[in-house]
């Protein structure tokens, strides 16, 4: 049974909708002309050629030999689970905490040390707090304290 190259033909085939949906989308606005664009050009533009583009990368796909898909069933469950706690911790705990708890929850089927994984949460964690309470000032908790 020939196997086709199904990661390439997948990624392919959401390119082209997504740029289908967008070139759609944007033809609701005004189009304009190329020396005065309206809100509609560019999303319009980018749509069909992000459609072009995964036609490019799914017709050869469907050709090509590649290995079958193996779904990684632990990953899948781990990276689940921590958006999920994410979403219940954030008023508990506040972003900063529960950033902190889900990184290390998404980490558990990585191959990594202990003290890495910490760092590596408390890095994200930090990089979420600067990006999203500092740099764009959304209202949202960042300690348990500060509800």
């Amino acid at each position: 049974m020939k196997h086709r190259d199904t990661h390439d033909l997948l990624g392919g085939l959401a390119m082209l909708a997504a740029g289908v949906f967008f070139a759609v989308y944007g033809s609701r606005y005004n189009m304009g002309t190329a020396a005065r664009m309206g809100p509609g050009y560019f999303p319009v533009i980018l749509g069909w050629l992000l459609a072009v583009l995964g036609l490019l990368v799914a017709l050869p796909a469907w050709w090509r030999q590649g290995s079958p898909i193996v779904v990684q069933w632990r990953n899948l469950f781990w990276s689940v689970a921590s958006v999920v706690l994410f979403a219940v911790s954030l008023r508990l705990l506040g972003m900063a905490l529960a950033t902190f708890v889900s990184c290390l929850l998404a980490l558990v089927p990585v191959t990594m040390p202990l003290k890495t994984r910490f760092i590596l949460s408390a890095v994200i964690s930090g990089l979420t707090v600067l990006i999203f309470a500092v740099g764009l000032r959304m209202i949202l908790p960042v300690w348990p304290w500060s509800l």
